[in-house]
C-alpha cells in the first residue's frame, strides 16, 4: 500500500545503494486500503475533519491536532513536488487533484463550535484563506445540495477552503511501485505471503515466504 511505497522511495532517495525487496501477498500493489475506492481521499491536511479539533471545558478549541496533520500532509506533499521535478511521476494530475473542503454544522452549539474554531485555525498560516459564512446563499452557493430544502428555522455555518485536495492513494501507490522497479536493487513479488521473520545469530534478518497459490 501507500505507506510501504513511500518508506521504499524515501529510504531509496536517501541511500540509492540499497537493495531492497517488497512482498505483497495479492496479485497487485494498493489492492486494499490505499485503493481509491477504499479510502476517503481527501489529502488530510485537517481542513474539514472536526474531529482534529476537540473542544476544550472552558470552550476554547484545541487546534494542535489540526496542525500536526496538516504540516505532515505538506511534508507529503514536498516529497511528492521533488519526484514530479526528478520526472519520476509524469503527471501529479493522475492522483492529486484541487478540491475545495468544507465543514458544514448545524444547531445553535455546533455553530459556535465552529465560529470559535474557524478563528483558531485562520490564526494560523497553514490554514490561511478559509472562509466562515452563516448566510444561506453563501453556503448554497459552496454547496448546493447541502441547503436544498433545508429549513431556515435551525441557524447553520460552514467553512470552506478552496487550497484542499483530492488524492487517489491507489494511483500514488502505483506510480510509486513503478519508480522503484525501474531503479536497480529494487525487487517487488506478488503473490507472496510473509510468514517469518526471524532474527540470526549474525545480526540479519531472515525472511521466510510462501506463494500464495502454489505454497512454495
Amino acid at each position: 500500500g501507500i505507506m510501504s511505497a513511500t518508506l521504499g522511495t524515501v529510504l531509496k532517495e536517501l541511500e540509492p545503494s540499497l537493495d531492497i525487496a517488497m512482498f505483497e501477498s495479492l496479485h497487485d500493489c494498493a489492492q486494499e486500503s490505499s485503493d481509491g475506492w477504499n479510502n476517503a481521499g481527501t489529502g488530510h491536511a485537517a481542513n474539514c475533519e472536526v474531529n482534529y479539533t476537540p473542544q476544550r471545558k472552558d470552550g476554547s478549541i484545541d487546534i494542535s491536532k489540526a496542525l500536526e496533520v496538516n504540516t505532515e500532509f505538506d511534508v507529503s506533499r514536498q516529497l511528492w513536488a521533488h519526484l514530479v521535478r526528478r520526472g519520476a511521476i509524469p503527471d501529479p494530475r493522475a492522483f492529486i487533484n484541487p478540491c475545495p473542503h468544507m465543514s458544514f454544522v448545524w444547531g445553535k452549539e455546533n455553530v459556535a463550535f465552529l465560529k470559535a474554531r474557524f478563528k483558531e485555525m485562520t490564526a494560523s498560516h497553514c490554514f490561511e484563506g478559509m472562509e466562515y459564512s452563516e448566510d444561506r446563499a453563501k453556503i448554497a452557493d459552496w454547496a448546493p445540495l447541502v441547503m436544498d430544502g433545508r429549513d431556515d428555522g435551525e441557524p447553520f455555518a460552514a467553512t470552506r477552503i478552496v487550497t484542499g485536495t483530492d488524492v487517489d492513494y491507489g494511483t500514488l501507490t502505483h506510480l510509486l511501485v513503478r519508480h522503484l522497479s525501474a531503479q536497480p536493487g529494487f525487487d517487488v513479488r506478488y503473490d507472496s505471503e510473509v510468514v517469518g521473520l526471524d532474527r540470526e545469530a549474525d545480526g540479519r534478518w531472515r525472511v521466510t515466504v510462501k506463494h500464495a497459490h502454489t505454497r512454495e
